[in-house]
């Protein structure tokens, strides 16, 4: 419709790449349009003969009516701030310096309001947003808050729980969010691991619980990632521990997921790397370089990574610290992408080094693509900011470093403090801000051999307590708006209004049919019930990541692994049985091939007793289970088993989800037999149920039965003493209620074989309820050391259903 709009207006007929002249007319825009459709630059040119400027007049006018009304789609500006990074990704605004000093008795300060948090807020249309924590004890959650940001009033709030992670109470509220600039819509990922897609006025329009369904891990310190925008896809990435279900893989690493944006449809998974050393918060930035779309990001294995971000496939890899995740984003400017970290160098002793990649290349990049390195810059946290033909780099103890961004050339260092967490931002006219981790901001003047302090401001509080800034600012429309740990910030003058365009991304290469490179399967991975169908279609791209072709027929499709048939138009049926089944789903088209993965979930009731299943092998389509977990055959009896070869504590859990998250309202059963296996005195482990996000525990060492959600602060928590045996079944049961404003939480733990017991062994109120959840399986094994296995936990009859 855009380009038939264009062709009407401009008379471009049916070329889809070209100039759009004006006949005789004495001006004319050049527009130029890729075969994808999407439109990439104009330019306003002139011509020698005269014509009727009447004519031109209303064509200019037109095309820039479609311009200004955001008929082109993303394209950004200055006027908005709708990633953390701002509208070019790299910590840069096209404004000049809003303000260069402010007070909190009102010189240069618009509004501030009683929201605190350590994220960095974006913008859009006269609207801030951000997420918070919310509530205190019982009730504290997290929040996605839009703000009117011509005086902070609150626009609406959108509050969630908190669940299935170990990041502790002062580090909620971690990522920042993302906005698409096309539909308005605001994605956020929550600490407790879902991915929502909220519309511009708070609408949720749809969902993904990472951890329930993808087997997101996540570690005490608070390390999430930001989501990404990118045309229609929101991409996001968490380090990935326990192996799941789709084709067997037992190895942890890094993973990278495209949705698309307007549904949550998964449209490709990407790992490009190894083991993960830990988990970590690198937010992919997206570029053009050498005409091929990249996607690229610092990963948990030490090495950062460009992907096509259409595909997922990975194009180069550069090894950047020896042993550990990076944290860092990486900046870039044109073929150059730069990066920093505060680790060990893989080739040399030094911690810490800021390095420029070459980034047109492919494979292994590591030594080939460095263009220069500068070692001993320890900036591990904080992701430098690159403008006006310099690196501000700010490392872990507040050192900024400017440094020339052709050259690597130090040009001066500025201490700003103690601890730096989050990025400075640089305007067109050289004023950087950057907050301090223990609530120092400072405003800095680049004077090109020397920094210049501008303004200072320490935050304070009346107890003494620290004011912490955790994030960055962000900067749009003449203002400067931040969070510190108490409260939110507009700084800038009344006027406010500033209108500086942004840069077009570079022009990607046309593409080529003869070079089809990938084939992808849309949805890349679906649940389906027994009975159920769904309908994938395929995707071929050229060696560049550019789309050359779609479909469903015309190709030969099979089925792997999971129980059911798939037409030749890719229509896929689940078998009508009410088992668990998981596999792939392949097609080929010409020499290539793709694969999709989907699962078959039962519908509740659901009576699962291990004994149609293969041994060795975990359930099919169960999430969070890794090698340490099978069925397997017990003294007659075919249960599943939990078992811990090494000591390291990500082993040692599990979270095992056995379906996607359902409404709150059901009932989890399952026998459990703890078996220590310990020489000298015995160590039970902790086993137990999950149910709606709430857990329920049989603790080995305290002999207790506990009850509890979100465990690490924890906001509830019930133990009620249970002196159970190790070596003997026990029937347990978790059973969840949602009415009204609280949701009541009740557990029976009784001997196999024995009466169910009238009174419940263990109850627990929650005033801010957990609406839905997956059902599953717990497990703490204890005991292991590395040369002797840990205690073992068996589970068998395995039940869910609902409670009417």
């Amino acid at each position: 419709t855009r380009l038939a709009l264009l062709r009407i207006v401009m008379g471009l007929g049916s070329s889809s790449s070209g100039l759009a002249g004006f006949g005789s007319a004495g001006i004319g825009v050049g527009v130029t349009v890729d075969s994808n459709r999407r439109y990439l630059h104009s330019a306003v040119f002139s011509q020698s003969s005269r014509g009727t400027m009447r004519t031109a007049f209303w064509q200019t006018a037109a095309l820039a009516f479609l311009f200004s009304a955001g008929v082109w789609g993303t394209d950004a500006s200055a006027n908005d701030w709708t990633s953390w990074r701002g509208p070019e990704q790299c910590g840069l605004t096209r404004e000049p310096a809003p303000i260069t000093e402010w007070s909190e008795e009102g010189d240069n300060l618009l509004w501030r309001v009683p929201i605190g948090g350590r994220t960095t807020p974006v913008y859009l249309d006269g609207r801030l947003f951000m997420i918070v924590p919310d509530g205190e004890g019982e009730t504290l959650r997290e929040s996605v808050v839009c703000l009117d940001a011509s005086n902070g009033k609150e626009i609406w709030r959108h509050a969630f729980n908190v669940f299935h992670t170990d990041i502790v109470e002062n580090r909620l509220g971690w990522t920042s969010l993302a906005i698409d600039p096309e539909t308005k819509n605001v994605y956020a990922h929550g600490t407790g691991g879902v991915l929502f897609c909220f519309s511009r006025d708070g609408k949720v329009r749809w969902k993904r619980s990472l951890t329930e369904e993808y087997g997101r891990e996540s570690g005490y310190g608070g390390r999430l990632h930001t989501p990404v925008i990118d045309e229609d896809r929101v991409i996001i990435s968490f380090t990935y521990i326990l192996s799941t279900w789709e084709s067997g893989k037992k190895k942890a690493g890094h993973r990278y997921l495209a949705f698309d944006k307007n549904t949550g449809d998964v449209v490709w998974i990407g790992q490009p790397g190894d083991k993960p050393y830990d988990t970590t918060y690198s937010t992919p930035i997206v570029t053009v370089i050498n005409g091929r779309r990249l996607l690229i990001g610092g990963n948990a294995d030490g090495h950062i990574y460009a992907m096509e971000s259409r595909t997922g496939r990975k194009v180069w890899s550069f090894h950047l610290t020896l042993r550990g995740g990076i944290n860092t984003s990486m900046v870039s400017d044109g073929k150059y992408v730069y990066a920093c970290h505060a680790k060990e160098n893989p080739d040399s002793s030094v911690m810490g080094r800021v390095v420029c990649i070459d980034g047109s290349l492919e494979g292994d990049i590591t030594k080939s693509g460095e263009v220069w390195r500068a070692d001993g810059i320890k900036a591990g946290f904080s992701s430098p900011a690159l403008g006006n033909g310099r690196l501000y780099v700010v490392t872990n103890t507040a050192d900024m470093v400017a440094l020339d961004a052709e050259s690597g050339e130090k040009f001066w260092e500025q201490n700003l403090g103690r601890v730096m967490k989050g990025s400075p931002v640089v305007t067109s006219d050289g004023v950087i801000y950057a907050g301090e981790v223990n609530g120092q901001f400072t405003i800095v003047k680049d004077a090109g051999d020397r920094a210049e302090i501008l303004d200072k401001h320490v935050f304070t509080r009346p107890d003494g307590l620290v004011v912490e800034f955790n994030g960055s600012v962000a900067v749009a429309d003449g203002r400067v708006f931040f969070l510190t740990t108490d409260n939110t910030y507009c700084l800038g003058s009344a006027d406010g209004s500033v209108d500086k365009p942004v840069p077009q991304m570079a022009s990607e290469k046309p593409m080529d049919k003869k070079k089809a490179a990938t084939l992808l399967v849309t949805p890349a991975e679906v649940t389906v019930q027994p009975g159920d169908s769904v309908s994938l279609a395929w995707h071929i791209f050229d060696s560049n990541g550019m789309k050359i072709d779609s479909g469903s027929s015309g190709a030969i499709w099979n089925v792997n692994g999971v129980k059911g048939k798939i037409d030749p138009s890719g229509r896929f049926q689940a078998a009508a049985e009410p088992f668990f089944s998981a596999g792939t789903v392949s097609v080929k088209v010409g020499d290539l091939e793709g694969t999709g993965r989907v699962r078959v979930s039962p519908v509740l009731p659901i009576k699962e007793t291990f004994s149609d299943m293969e041994t060795g092998s975990p359930p099919p389509g169960w999430v969070g289970l890794d090698a340490n977990v099978a069925v397997m055959d017990l003294e007659g009896e075919r249960v599943l088993c939990k078992r811990a070869k090494s000591p390291s504590a990500k082993y040692s859990r599990m979270r095992s989800f056995s379906g996607p998250s359902i409404k709150t309202g059901y009932t989890v059963e399952a026998d459990i037999l703890v078996s220590p296996r310990s020489e000298g005195r015995p160590v039970l482990s902790d086993a137990g149920l999950i149910n709606s996000r709430y857990k329920m525990i049989l603790l080995g060492k305290e002999k207790a039965v506990r009850l509890v959600t979100y465990s690490p602060i924890p906001r509830l928590q019930v133990d009620v003493p249970f002196d159970w045996k190790p070596d003997t079944w026990y029937r347990t049961k978790l059973h969840v209620d949602a009415k009204g404003d609280e949701a009541l939480v009740r557990a029976k733990v009784w001997e196999r074989g024995t009466d169910e017991p009238s009174e419940w062994t263990a109850t627990m109120s929650d005033p801010s309820p957990n609406r839905e959840g997956s059902p599953g399986l717990y497990a703490f094994t204890k005991g292991t050391k590395p040369t002797r296995e840990g205690s073992l936990i068996y589970y068998d009859n395995y039940q869910v259903y609902r409670n009417d």
